[in-house]
């Protein structure tokens, strides 16, 4: 892609994804954005045919950018680690918690939350692979990592629809919970 083509585009995605910080989308007109991307509207419809498809590529660069934030796990991440390694993300979702409201919204893209829900899920394998963890397991490592991947996005759904929002280490205790022990309920572990 022409270097010029793709710094256009970066400026419009950039500024597509401030926005969406400060305004919901639904409420940003094409103006507001080449406004802010410093392009006229001409040159935004030579790119895009509308914002919505503006959106699609930000979110998808975005979810790249996010990913790499879990993919900080590495395969003999001990649990310190691992609890350490959803509460950067999660300070990540915090810091970008208008995007994320829009991102997971139902008005959010369908394939940009099953791209990181399959990224979450593929590094939900990685420390679940660990021969370790597999003794632990009564289902196949797959099903497991889905139910942690499952577990880790609703938690944040609902943590991001709180208000005031709470903090990221209140929601990593979410989440931890939410992976070790469903529902929250501790297991009984004294024989009574």
């Amino acid at each position: 892609m022409d270097p010029r083509i793709l710094r256009t585009r970066t400026s419009m995605q950039t500024a597509l994804l401030e926005l969406c910080r400060e305004r919901e989308f639904a409420h940003l007109s094409v103006s507001d954005i080449a406004e802010a991307a410093g392009i006229n509207r001409s040159t935004f419809y030579q790119h895009y045919p509308d914002k919505e498809t503006l959106l699609a590529d930000a979110l998808d660069s975005f979810a790249e950018q996010a990913s790499a934030h879990l993919e900080s796990v590495n395969e003999s991440a001990q649990e310190a680690d691992s609890r350490d390694t959803i509460y950067k993300f999660l300070s990540h979702v915090r810091d970008n918690v208008g995007l994320y409201r829009t991102l997971l919204s139902s008005s959010g893209s369908p394939v940009i939350v099953a791209r990181l829900t399959d990224r979450m899920a593929r590094l939900a394998t990685l420390g679940l692979s660990q021969p370790e963890a597999q003794k632990a397991l009564a289902v196949p490592v797959n099903i497991a990592a889905a139910s942690i991947a499952g577990a880790v996005l609703g938690v944040i759904r609902e943590w991001i629809s709180m208000k005031p929002l709470p903090s990221a280490e209140k929601a990593t205790e979410w989440a931890w919970a939410a992976i070790v022990s469903p529902m929250g309920i501790t297991p009984n572990t004294t024989g009574a």
